[in-house]
């Protein structure tokens, strides 16, 4: 059974860029919520299909889903796509993300990143999360 570390969140942005500049070239990240306007579909290797460790986080009602592979290209336009206010954080369009290396479930955050949705695997190196820490970036990280 996996195990996780929870994520007080305070950076949506820069926590996802953060884990993104590590896993870069071996990993995939998942968006859901009202994705209508991001038109991430159009990026390279962006998939509307689940996979085994990125699933939907809500059935019902069912929401937009994509995944899309993490690498020097899809970064930069993530970035641009994502960086707008009311797309990440609290009340924003990206209700759930995640990224997996593999079956590694790296991320998970729900609920818009709430403090009791949002989980690290304990894969993820604990140097890092003190660095994110240490930036601003997280509030604080736990044993879940």
């Amino acid at each position: 059974m996996p195990e996780y570390r929870r994520l007080e969140v305070r950076d949506c942005q820069g926590t996802l860029w953060a884990f993104y500049r590590i896993y870069e070239g071996r990993s995939v990240a998942s968006f859901e919520g009202d994705l209508s306007g991001l038109r991430l579909e159009e990026l390279p290797g962006a998939s509307v299909q689940e996979s085994g460790s990125l699933r939907r986080q809500t059935l019902e009602p069912e929401l937009d889903f994509i995944t899309v592979p993490i690498n020097p290209d899809t970064i930069r336009e993530l970035k641009k796509r994502l960086a707008s206010h009311g797309i990440l954080g609290r009340e924003g369009a990206v209700i759930h993300t995640q990224l997996a290396a593999g079956d590694d479930l790296l991320l998970i955050a729900c609920d818009n990143f709430h403090d009791d949705c949002t989980v690290a695997s304990v894969s993820v190196p604990e140097p890092f999360l003190e660095e994110m820490l240490s930036h601003g970036l997280l509030r604080k990280y736990s044993d879940a």
